[in-house]
Formats: structure tokens, sequence, C-alpha cells
């Protein structure tokens, strides 16, 4: 199974941190703001409180991510 497989697959049962995991390293198709933003997303969901600490709105930063990911990798 290819890697843009597993991720519609993590995108279709809701399991985005995964989907994430693997989507944030993807470069070909994808821009740079999609990438930074699938990054962020889980960095954001594996390192909360360091992002807290700096400022981020850490939900909201995790549903623009989740939005990229679903936007691209939604069957």
């Amino acid at each position: 199974m290819k890697k843009s497989d597993q991720v519609r697959e993590y995108v279709k049962n809701g399991d985005y941190k995964n989907a994430l995991k693997i989507a944030k390293t993807f470069k070909l198709g994808i821009s740079k703001e999609e990438n930074t933003a699938m990054t962020r997303a889980y960095e954001c969901m594996t390192n909360e409180r360091f992002y807290k600490s700096m400022g981020y709105d850490i939900p909201s930063t995790i549903q623009c991510g989740i939005d990229v990911v679903t936007g691209l990798y939604s069957a």
C-alpha cells in the first residue's frame, strides 16, 4: 500500500494524527503553506505545551492542518 493510500485510509477513519504524521513528509503536489499547516498541526498534537507556550491557538492550528489533509486526501 502506498503512503498516499495510507493517508486516505487514515482520513476516512478519522485518524488525523497518523494521517498528518505521514502527509507532512510529502513534497510533490503540496504547497509550502499546506505542508507548514500539516506539520504544525501534527507538532501541536504531539508537543501541545511547547506550542501553547509559543502562543499558538492549539485547537485552531490543529483544525487548519486537518482541513488541509482532508482537502487533499479525502475520497
